[in-house]
């Protein structure tokens, strides 16, 4: 339920940012009531922003922001799951390992990302990709926990390709933690030229050409995983490899998959991302399965395993096997088996627990994101009917609480 608040119906106005007045002296500090603050989670701070124009302030400056994203991914806090179906989105709390209810999301904002993909999440903002078969096509910025998206620019407004062009190839989207930047890399592809890349820089707030890569690398599937500064797809070229794209120095990368991996036509090799850490997914039908995750060191890259498991086993058998988020104890992993079973393994105890997801008609789709207080890109010119749906999509947080 939905109710109205805002900062001119406080009674008694706070005499300060952070003060408190006992007997005439200050008994609490902006800093511990800073620090406070910092504790909560999101949707109790949004409902914070309407105590008073300073608190609203501080909650949404730049250096908050950042600190309370920081914390929440140090302690693990505020995991979150973006379910998708033919009907739209839905968002869920995975923090406990009991059913999880999912809550559709509700108009305007699910008109305005009707039709639209799921690329990837950082830091809290997921990334939509609208496909209409055309080689420009509209990419979005969501942040599910503040209820706010917005449209990006089209790549072919603002960056020249050549001629005879074969369509869009790539998108990816994350965090250059290099240059402190958001961003959104996408490619198209040309027979004479090659991968050509273009890449949208939040601060700089445009798009800009990046490098020309070679056409003999054949990359499955259009969406990179984002991990740790860079995005990765399953690819080949001589043999099969791992092509990564730093979004810090906009080049790419090959990466070799982990020992013990046998690149045959017997096993089925998929990418996701657990607990910020890419993670590869190797299963051999009517053997085994085994996930290895990419640990970043000051060395260089390595592979660690994660687990595996046999099949028929305590999975039964299966043809896929998808990590989609782990616990806060971080012993237990929620993975969807095949299409239609979803699940906490305990990869400690070998313990398995069957989920239900309440208010969702199916979790074919499930995508984990981690609940911020980041905004999307919105400082860019907009078009009158944009401008209407982002004004629509602000009633939605701002000047309201959740009851």
């Amino acid at each position: 339920m939905l109710t109205t608040a805002c900062a001119s119906t406080v009674s008694s106005p706070v005499p300060s940012l952070l003060e408190g007045y006992l007997g005439g002296s200050s008994y609490i500090t902006d800093d511990l009531v800073n620090n406070i603050l910092l504790l909560l989670p999101v949707k109790h701070l949004l409902r914070c922003r309407c105590v008073c124009k300073s608190w609203c302030s501080l909650i949404d400056s730049t250096t908050f922001v950042k600190k309370h994203l920081q914390k929440n991914i140090e302690c693990n806090h505020s995991s979150g799951i973006v379910c998708t179906s033919d009907s739209g989105f839905y968002l869920a709390d995975v923090d406990s390992l009991s059913d999880i209810i999912a809550v559709e999301v509700p108009d305007p904002l699910k008109t305005f990302l009707s039709g639209t993909l799921f690329v990837g999440s950082c830091n809290g903002l997921v990334c939509l990709w609208n496909y209409d078969h055309k080689v420009d096509n509209d990419i979005y910025l969501w942040n599910p926990a503040i209820r706010k998206a917005t449209q990006l620019p089209k790549p072919l407004d603002h960056v020249r390709f050549p001629s005879l062009l074969l369509g869009s190839a790539l998108v990816g989207f994350g965090y250059d933690n290099v240059n402190d930047d958001y961003k959104v890399m996408t490619t198209v592809d040309s027979r004479i030229w090659g991968i050509m890349v273009a890449v949208y820089s939040f601060k700089g707030n445009s798009w800009t050409r990046a490098e020309t890569i070679t056409n003999r690398y054949r990359i499955s599937g259009h969406f990179g995983k984002y991990a740790n500064g860079s995005l990765y797809w399953i690819a080949s070229k001589e043999s099969d490899i791992i092509f990564a794209y730093d979004l810090g120095v906009e080049r790419h990368r090959e990466l070799s998959f982990p020992d013990g991996v046998d690149q045959t036509d017997d096993n089925d090799m998929s990418l996701t991302v657990l607990n910020d850490c890419l993670c590869l997914v190797d299963i051999y039908f009517n053997s085994h399965a085994k996930l290895y995750l990419l640990n970043n060191t000051e060395m260089g890259n390595s592979w660690s395993k994660l687990f595996s498991v046999e099949q028929p086993g305590i999975f039964g058998s299966f043809g896929i096997l998808c990590p989609v988020a782990l616990s806060k104890s971080q012993n237990d992993i929620l993975l969807r088996v095949d299409e239609d079973i979803l699940m906490w393994y305990n990869f400690v105890r070998n313990e398995v627990k069957n989920v239900t997801i309440h208010g969702f008609p199916s979790h074919l789709n499930l995508f984990a994101y981690t609940k911020s207080l980041v905004q999307p890109c919105r400082n860019f010119k907009v078009d009158r009917k944009q401008k209407q749906k982002e004004k629509m999509i602000d009633v939605l947080c701002d000047g309201f609480k959740l009851m």
